[in-house]
């Protein structure tokens, strides 16, 4: 149903035409080979593969063939995996046709496509990823001490707080800067001059 909405909607856009259409991943990479579209539309979540492994493949071995992802996912982590993958455009699934045209007509040109739901996605998994990863004044004074090699309860006493707390501090920092332990957390410290 999803592709002959598909077809129906591009065959009434000037310029474009559908030149193959498959619901096998693995039978898609064989038709490549010949059919030689400037665009691709491809799924997410498909049954031989994921539209991230079927881009990925796509990418590598036809470079000049442009990606779009038609999904029913917005989440920032699938849409980053699929930008890591090389789409130039992604679009939800219940999208109207002038979005589609859009996407089409952008990505045809050079340019990337991503819908607005998309677009609002990823600058909040952004904004996020921004506050998780700031270091409060705290956070980088406990940084300090820990690369003085002060344990926990040393750190207590010279701030007048709980080993407790202290323990949640230190948690907080590996999240926020992304590492598992000392060593990874003071490299990591060192690269940003927080010591």
């Amino acid at each position: 149903m999803v592709i002959d909405g598909l077809k129906l909607i591009i065959s009434t856009i000037t310029g474009f035409d559908v030149i193959g259409e498959s619901v096998s991943a693995i039978r898609a990479l064989d038709m490549l080979a010949t059919a030689n579209p400037d665009i691709l539309l491809t799924d997410v979540s498909m049954p031989e593969m994921s539209g991230i492994e079927f881009t990925r493949l796509v990418r590598k071995k036809y470079p000049q063939i442009k990606v779009i992802a038609l999904s029913m996912f917005s989440e920032s982590q699938v849409v980053a995996e699929m930008i890591d993958a090389g789409v130039s455009g992604y679009i939800l699934k219940n999208t109207g046709k002038q979005e589609l045209i859009e996407a089409l007509s952008k990505v045809a040109t050079g340019e990337n496509y991503f819908g607005p739901d998309i677009t609002m996605q990823l600058m909040k998994s952004f904004k996020r990823n921004q506050e998780e990863s700031r270091l409060t004044d705290r956070e980088i004074e406990i940084i300090r001490m820990i690369e003085q090699d002060f344990g926990n309860k040393k750190i207590a006493d010279m701030l007048f707080i709980s080993e407790r707390t202290v323990e949640t501090h230190r948690k907080n920092i590996l999240r926020k800067t992304n590492t598992q332990s000392v060593v990874g957390l003071l490299k990591y410290a060192y690269e940003r001059k927080i010591i």
